[in-house]
Parts: structure tokens; sequence; C-alpha cells
């Protein structure tokens, strides 16, 4: 059918007495200005670069176009730019402000561009314990693994006194017949559990397990190690391990009693600790009754199961009525009585361990740490930990940059939507490369602050 619009113009609905017409024709632009940031963020922390060593490269050096630390920081800029999947790096390698974060405007050979396509990380990402003809790069899981660890440590000035470390799992949902494929009857699904480990926004670990292992049993060795990795730089730090009833299991809870480490989880209520809060739950049931409100009590006893537990513990008991409804919760707790109530122990202290959650979903759905397609549970995890030094990344740009803005406490995903998504015209000549952008920009006055602060950072180092 014949148009009125040339080849690659779109035509819309006539406005304001013009013509509305579509091209993509603006010359070497980009939708991702704001990313110019994170990349001085990543200079701060040497993230890419540190990452990056934890790799092996066994290729032959005459014919490698792109290091190792240009492929890491290129998969790391792109989950925190929101494009998960590696077949958006056949559009991005060509991008100019992506190619200026990485240091590459053009490719040293003549049919290179200047950033790896979908194939070349696809063979960063299959990374096995051996090179192979296909793949050459070989991950070390356990100096990545630790990584994160060193770098929650290297973004404090002195140790602190007590640090809370958060420990849960998730589901992460599989459609295909990945290694380790397992249905899990409480989510309803085929699924792996990745374990997260976080203390407050600092993400320490992301490890992936399969659905048919326990994670109270499995989360032993992840705190284990955390605990020991701290511990060598920071020995006098007092610790608590905070997680739900998944994780109060005797093997961990002994295991912290016998390292020095506080811990606090939830505990799954039955017949016999119902009969041992019977009285506090009739006089909170009382309570309900006569007020026609909500009632809770609490109480605290030394406690031990017939079976799995191989000493006594404290237990904390909330008991709580409302419409008619019982609704009781219990802690379990190395937390002397002297240090805090009941109350206090529960509402302030393990309450608070939901915030966590908020951090898992911002992993999972703002840097895609649910996208594990790969086949090895090997790539998935390596996939896992790309997404998780995303989440790394944004949250030290948001700290280090953005504090006493609007974006103080955004999430990872509002701060990409406003700080990072940026119309950007790139001009280059012999001396400069100017990035222009829009003057109707709304967030300028955050760009500006958080310029200003990256800049005196990088002259302090």
């Amino acid at each position: 059918m014949q148009t009125e619009c040339s080849a690659g113009a779109y035509e819309f609905p006539a406005s304001c007495g013009r013509r509305v017409v579509a091209r993509f024709d603006g010359g070497r632009m980009s939708s991702d200005g704001g990313v110019i940031l994170v990349k001085q963020a990543d200079d701060i922390l040497g993230l890419s670069r540190r990452f990056a060593a934890c790799f092996r490269d066994e290729r032959h050096p005459g014919f490698v176009e792109y290091r190792v630390e240009d492929l890491v920081r290129q998969r790391i800029m792109g989950l925190a730019l929101g494009y998960e999947d590696l077949n958006d790096h056949d559009a991005l390698r060509h991008d100019p402000v992506m190619g200026l974060v990485s240091g590459r405007l053009s490719g040293s050979r003549a049919n290179c561009a200047a950033l790896a396509g979908k194939s070349t990380l696809n063979r960063l990402e299959r990374s096995g314990q051996q090179a192979d003809r296909y793949c050459r790069i070989i991950a070390d899981h356990e100096a990545l693994a630790t990584l994160f660890v060193t770098l929650f440590m290297d973004q404090h000035e002195r140790a602190p006194a007590r640090i809370v470390l958060d420990v849960d799992a998730t589901d992460d949902r599989i459609h295909g017949h990945q290694e380790g494929r397992a249905f899990h009857g409480y989510y309803g699904h085929n699924c792996y559990l990745p374990l997260y480990v976080f203390c407050g926004d600092h993400l320490l670990s992301a490890t992936l397990r399969t659905a048919d292992r326990d994670p109270g049993k499995e989360a032993l060795a992840d705190i284990r190690r955390i605990v020991e990795q701290i511990r060598s730089r920071w020995p006098r730090v007092r610790i608590l391990v905070r997680g739900d009833s998944g994780f109060a299991r005797d093997s961990l809870m002994t295991w912290c009693e016998d390292n020095h480490v506080d811990f606090l989880f939830g505990l799954a209520g039955n017949t016999r600790l119902y009969d041992r809060i019977a009285s506090l739950s009739a006089e909170v049931r009382d309570e309900a009754a006569t007020t026609g409100r909500a009632a809770r009590g609490f109480a605290s006893f030394d406690w031990i199961t017939k079976d799995s537990w191989t000493r006594r513990r404290r237990v904390v008991a909330k008991a709580e009525w409302r419409h008619g409804n019982r609704y009781h919760r219990f802690i379990v707790t190395t937390l002397p009585q002297g240090m805090s109530d009941p109350r206090h122990l529960y509402e302030q202290i393990y309450c608070a361990r939901g915030d966590m959650e908020n951090r898992i979903k911002e992993c999972q759905m703002d840097l895609f740490s649910d996208r594990t397609s790969s086949h090895t549970i090997r790539a998935n995890q390596l996939r896992l930990w790309f997404s998780a030094a995303a989440y790394v990344l944004l949250t030290a740009l948001q700290r280090l940059a953005l504090g006493q803005t609007s974006l103080e406490t955004a999430t990872c995903g509002t701060i990409r939507a406003r700080l990072l998504k940026i119309a950007t015209r790139v001009t280059l000549s012999v001396r400069r490369i100017v990035l222009s952008m829009p003057d109707m920009f709304p967030c300028q006055h955050e760009f500006a602050l958080a310029h200003a602060r990256l800049r005196r950072l990088r002259q302090a180092i």
C-alpha cells in the first residue's frame, strides 16, 4: 500500500496543526547517558576490575579482541541498565556511551565492533571448570564468593561494633531442563532455591541451590565462610545471624553457639509450644474479647525439643488474638534475658528482617537474578553473581552519591529509570567527547550532586 512517508519514517496523527513523523536518524545517540555515573562508582570500588581478576584467561593472546575486564564490565553495566538478555548486546556493542564507559569507542580490528556481542559474552558465562575448545575463560567460583564479603568490608572506614547478617532463600522458577531441576512443594513449581545473605542493604552472598535440598542445613557452609572471612579482618566484631524458621536447625545453631555468633531465628509452632503458653494465650484472648481489638502478649522461657535439639535454648513467644483467631509466633535466640525484653526482641529486632525480602526483590525484579536459563548449575551460578555485582554497583552509587536526595532510599529500578535512562547525543572531536543531555531532564540536581561527590571521591583515591 502506498504511503506518504519515506522508508524508516513513522507517521503519527497530526498535532498542533502539523504532521508528526518519527525517524531513527539521530546519529550517535544513546538512551543510557546516566551510566557515566555508574562508571565513576565502578572506578571507586574497582568492582569490574576485581571481578575480572577472579577469571583465568587461557585464550591465545594474539587472537584476543576483548579483555576479560571489558567483557565483565559490559555485562554488569548492561544488567544495571536493564538489559537482561545477552541478545541485547548485539545492539549495545555499537552504543557510543557503552563504549565510552568501557574505554573502547571502536574495535582494534576492521571487522570488530567496539564491544563484544552475544556469542562472546555467552562463552564468558558458560565458563566451566577447565578450558575447552569453545570456552577458554575459567571462573574461580571460590574467589567470586569471597569477593562480595571483601567489597562489603572495604566500604567501611572502621570495623563496626556489631553487624546483623540476614539469611533467606527464595524461589527461582525454571522452565526448561536445567541441571538440578527439582519440584518444590511449597512453591508448587520447578525451581532453584538461591540463598542470599545481606547485612543491611549490603549483599554478602548469593548461592544457587537446588530445590531438593534444605536451605536451613545448607546455610551453615555460607555462614561459616562469611563469618570466618569477616573475623579475619574484624576480629572483635559481634555478629548476629537472623532468619526465619527454616533456619532453626540444630547444626547451624550449635555452630553459632560454639563460635560466639549470636542468632535469632523463627521457630515453627507445635502442640508442646502452644501448651507452654496456654495461660498467656488465655489472658490475651480475654483481653481481645473485652476490648474488641487485637491484643498481644509476650513471654520468654528456656526450651528444648524432644529429639532435634542437643541443648536448651531461649525461646520468645508472641501470643496474639484478633477477630477471634489465634496468631501465635515463636523465635529462638542466644541473646540473653538482660539484653532486651521479649516484646522489643520480637517487634524491633526479629521483625526487621522482613526488609531483606525487599532487597531480594530488587535482585530478582530489577537486576534479573532469576534469569537462570543456562543448562548447567555452574553457568547459572555465574549469572547470579553478575546480577549480584550489578546490585552492589547500584547500591554503592546510591550510598556514595545520592544521600539526602530524592533517590536516597530508591530501589535499583527507580535509580535506573530516573537517573540512568537519559537520552544523550555523543559528539567526538580530536580533544573531547561531549555528551549532550536534554535540558528538560527532571533529575538534573541529583545528577549534578552525584557527579560532584563522585569526583571528590575519585580525587581522594
